[in-house]
């Protein structure tokens, strides 16, 4: 079973660009059982256990370091 941090960590991997929270979010509902079980805040919370490998920008989407270099 992944975790919601590896789960995050692929999303944002795949993604063309930066995502929203909101974003990030939607995408691990599409893949839960269980109907709206992430939020904004549940993704938010879940990047601070990412924070070595994911960084946020100013307008508030989040992307990965190794894309940023």
């Amino acid at each position: 079973m992944t975790t919601s941090e590896e789960q995050i960590f692929q999303i944002l991997s795949e993604a063309s660009g930066p995502l929203y929270s909101s974003d990030i979010a939607a995408r691990l509902n599409q893949n839960c059982k269980l109907r709206n079980a992430y939020s904004p805040i549940d993704v938010v919370k879940r990047m601070q256990d990412l924070r070595d490998q994911v960084v946020q920008l100013s307008d508030g989407r989040w992307t990965l370091k190794r894309r940023m270099h």
